[in-house]
């Protein structure tokens, strides 16, 4: 059966991973869950020129472990667009982030999913290249019975309101990441036990 246009759906390479990441421990300023030295060998990265294309989208999957002591405080979740071959913690753009929700003291190991998703929403013959506006949204969840995260706020929206495109320079290569902050006084721990990233266009 013929579709109203003939597309290609565009993948991303493969990325293999042989076991989970190295955990991380979200601190006050924002941490990137992968790792930051680990984002360049993911295919988070993107090579200069890759967001001009309007409406390319990503949709980008974590599996998450996470565990928690006596003070977690408030989790906040951010999706980061930055430039340059070496990606920092808490570097580049910040394209969406969440409200500051808070998570139950002394859950070990308990599963999460994170979905965010990416659109380049420039119109070639109104934008400048060096300002593309990308679109960016996502939410976590975990298990509503195990309470990793206090009700009401499962899941957490990234945003939870007034959501907008952010411009960036689309014509340098960089990184997406996806960093999070706590407000507690002990040491949370963060595991990606999974990371897909599927180019949807």
């Amino acid at each position: 059966m013929a579709g109203e246009t003939q597309n290609y759906h565009e993948t991303r390479d493969p990325y293999f991973q042989s076991a989970d990441f190295a955990s991380t421990s979200p601190i006050t300023t924002s941490i990137s869950m992968v790792p930051i030295l680990r984002v360049p060998a993911t295919n988070l990265v993107f090579p200069a020129g890759y967001w001009l294309k309007p409406g390319r989208r990503w949709h980008i999957v974590f599996q998450l472990k996470i565990t928690t002591v006596l003070t977690p405080g408030n989790f906040t979740f951010e999706i980061r667009h930055q430039t340059g071959a070496a990606p920092t913690d808490a570097g580049g753009t910040i394209l969406a982030t969440s409200t500051a929700a808070a998570f139950t003291a002394s859950k070990t190991n308990f599963t999460a999913w994170l979905h965010c998703y990416l659109e380049s929403r420039g119109d070639a013959t109104t934008f400048v290249p060096t300002a593309t506006p990308l679109y960016a949204y996502g939410y976590l969840t975990a298990d509503g019975a195990g309470a990793l995260i206090t009700s009401p706020n499962n899941p957490i929206l990234i945003p939870q309101s007034a959501n907008a495109a952010v411009n960036v320079d689309a014509t340098l290569a960089g990184t997406i990441h996806v960093d999070a902050k706590r407000s507690g006084s002990t040491a949370e721990t963060i595991v990606v036990q999974d990371l897909a990233v599927n180019a949807m266009t």
